[in-house]
């Protein structure tokens, strides 16, 4: 059984030393303080996860109301050219290309 990279033996070794040192009478307290900090920890890191998760979630969901409004609302660009096309252009002023817009598979 590993704990934080830690075998049973040094775990052990680890609480002998810390009942010399600290001593038996304030050992509880200090177990104590250090199980509501690691406690602490534990919550905020899932919250900070949480909201990690949440940030990638909007992100998603933009850019997707972007690919969306992209290939319906605002101008495109020709694919053989690169040059802007309006947004009831069928042909690329530039190079004569059909414009195609549809979605990429896979993006909706």
């Amino acid at each position: 059984m590993e704990l934080f990279g830690v075998g049973a033996g040094e775990l052990l070794l680890i609480m002998v030393l810390a009942l010399v040192v600290i001593g038996p009478e304030r050992l509880p307290e200090v177990a104590s303080q250090v199980g509501r900090t690691v406690a602490d920890l534990r919550r905020q890191a899932n919250q900070l996860t949480a909201e990690f998760q949440h940030s990638l979630d909007l992100a998603v969901q933009e850019r997707q109301e972007q690919r969306a409004v992209g290939a319906v609302g605002s101008p495109a660009f020709c694919a053989s050219c690169g040059a802007r096309v309006g947004e009831s252009a069928r042909y690329c002023a530039s190079c004569g290309v059909p414009i195609d817009r549809r979605t990429p598979d896979g993006e909706r």
